[in-house]
């Protein structure tokens, strides 16, 4: 049974109250996996909510800006416990991105990992002080701070109940920075209330055994996404585990076994070309039957009567195409960007569970998902409970509900433009509501392109038809006040490696080949007969640079940053434009 807590003191009751649990959080250390029991990690909340109430956090602004792992929990459920206000920071972020969120958020002290941040912290202010995970000369750590905690717990073992008595339910408890998608980042204030709201929005809709479901987390924990994810596993006591590494996914899977994870669509499409580049190897007669195998798991209705092809290729194929999620994944839930109906199709298909939601880190994030009970492909599921959704007169998705910030973080008017007066948020995205309730997300309204035509095109439509094939990592469509549509493509890497050694050449050279020409265009030419005329790509430039988030090409969810790509390949832009400006 679990309890109606209102904010994360109450949570903690709840947790203490219910049995003991040893098998609980895990990550790795030198590559060994370190483990926490349930009593353990609470213990340590409990000493570094002590210990920063001591040092006189209250109300204050502190930055955690380390690996995910069980100390980021620690530390985060311990700032809010001790009445300090959380922010998250992704490890990799933009140097400019990086100083404007600490001079907004009038950080007070930061948990770093190394002295590149510390020093990039400094910029904005020596004075604040920058506090190790590990033991560093001449620095505080986290040890230390569970020591001082100790003892403070020691002499006085009615403080902390004190402390979480003090919390209230409207209380900051984080300011979550957005990734900047379309220019600078904005400080989502987010309350106590908030973040319940959707852990028991989230046990309405899924359902988890304590002793044996097993998560899975790869994504950054200062993601509003992965973070609520947390909170909800915490809640409920599961097993976690934590990846050392992105890049380490797929060899983290067949280790821990897990019977759920949160993912992002751009990891299911790497799997999904893995596994067919894999298949695809043998005689042409294997090729052919892949092709077909693969062809029918992308377009069959997964909610059709299965015949008996369908239950022989399960046997052959489908089965082993499981294996690289591991034997026992029961759910996958999949957020942050829309995920494309053959990918949805496609593990639907080969016996993988997979939900999506959509939400904004504005609404804690969670604004709609799919359900084990309720999966309509092509939707984002209906409204989670507790939140209502409704279409402005421009086709604008509205959101109401406890899940709505407070405000953004030094910034009335944009909040005041961003929540009116009667309460509702404007996501900014535009939505379709079907009959049943369904959600489905049609684009952007600030990335709804005008062009100099007059016609309105939706760029974020094209670009995921773009990058459907596996070749290019990323697409950008421009258009707005242009002429006609184009587009910067960039290449997917490991694609271009595969067809540089196929070539027996270099990247490069693949790149500038008449073949790979000529199949690009074919691409485009095949995603353009689809299209109305006034939205056809009419020029577009293959880019070879690798995009990161450390030169702020990416925003930390891996998503472009517009402003500064139009910006960076200006060049490129014009020339596809030339004589027709």
């Amino acid at each position: 049974m679990h309890e109606n807590f209102t904010h994360f003191g109450e949570l903690y009751c709840h947790l203490v109250r219910t049995a003991p649990k040893e098998n609980f959080l895990h990550h790795k250390e030198n590559d060994t996996w370190k483990s926490f029991s349930k009593k353990s990690f609470l213990c340590s909340v409990r000493y570094l909510a002590l210990a920063f109430n001591e040092e006189g956090w209250q109300g204050k602004q502190v930055a955690i800006a380390v690996s995910p792992s069980a100390h980021w929990l620690m530390l985060d459920y311990a700032l809010m416990l001790a009445g300090a206000v959380s922010v998250p920071l992704f490890t990799n972020i933009s140097s400019k991105n990086l100083l404007f969120e600490f001079l907004d958020a009038n950080i007070h002290t930061a948990f770093i990992e190394n002295d590149t941040q510390e020093k990039i912290i400094h910029q904005v202010d020596n004075t604040i002080e920058v506090i190790y995970l590990d033991d560093v000369s001449g620095y505080r750590s986290i040890e230390d701070l569970l020591a001082l905690g100790e003892q403070i717990d020691k002499a006085n073992p009615t403080l902390f109940r004190e402390l979480r008595y003090r919390i209230k339910a409207e209380d900051i408890a984080t300011i979550v920075y957005t990734s900047g998608t379309s220019g600078t980042p904005k400080g989502v204030e987010l309350t106590h209330a908030n973040l319940i709201s959707q852990i028991h929005a989230t046990a309405q809709n899924y359902h988890f055994d304590r002793e044996k479901d097993i998560a899975f987390s790869f994504l950054p924990l200062a993601h509003i996404f992965e973070r609520m994810v947390m909170h909800f596993y915490l809640s409920r006591e599961l097993t976690v585990y934590f990846a050392d590494d992105v890049k380490n996914v797929g060899v983290l899977l067949k280790e821990v076994n897990p019977t759920v994870m949160t993912v992002v669509p751009r990891l299911l499409e790497k799997v999904f070309f893995k596994m067919k580049l894999k298949a695809m190897e043998g005689s042409f007669i294997k090729k052919a039957f892949v092709s077909y195998t693969f062809h029918r798991a992308v377009t069959k209705d997964p909610y059709a009567s299965k015949s008996i092809v369908d239950n022989v290729l399960d046997k052959i194929v489908y089965k082993k195409l499981r294996l690289a999620l591991g034997t026992r994944m029961r759910m996958m839930i999949s957020g942050g960007a829309a995920l494309p109906d053959a990918l949805y199709k496609f593990y639907l298909n080969i016996g993988v569970p997979i939900y999506q939601g959509y939400g904004q880190t504005e609404t804690s994030p969670v604004i709609a998902s799919n359900t084990p009970e309720d999966n309509k492909i092509g939707t984002c599921g209906k409204a989670f409970p507790q939140v209502e959704v409704k279409l402005s007169d421009g086709g604008e998705l509205l959101v109401k509900g406890p899940n709505v910030m407070r405000g953004y973080h030094n910034n009335p008017e944009a909040t005041s433009k961003t929540i009116d007066a009667e309460g509702w948020l404007h996501t900014g995205d535009l939505a379709h509501i079907d009959e049943e309730g369904y959600v489905s997300i049609t684009g952007r309204t600030k990335e709804l392109l005008k062009t100099s035509t007059g016609e309105y095109v939706t760029a974020v439509y094209i670009e995921q038809k773009l990058t459907s094939n596996g070749w290019f990592e990323q697409a950008l469509v421009i258009g707005d006040a242009k002429p006609y549509v184009t587009a910067l493509l960039f290449i997917e890497h490991e694609f271009l490696g595969r067809l540089a050694t196929s070539m027996y050449t270099t990247p490069l050279k693949a790149l500038e080949s008449k073949k790979f020409q000529e199949m690009t265009a074919k691409f485009v030419k095949k995603i353009n007969k689809k299209l109305n005329h006034w939205e056809k790509v009419r020029e577009y430039r293959v880019i070879a640079d690798e995009l990161s988030i450390e030169n702020g090409d990416l925003t930390p969810s891996i998503k472009l940053a517009k402003n500064h790509l139009m910006e960076v390949y200006a060049n490129e832009i014009e020339e596809m434009y030339e004589g027709h400006m």
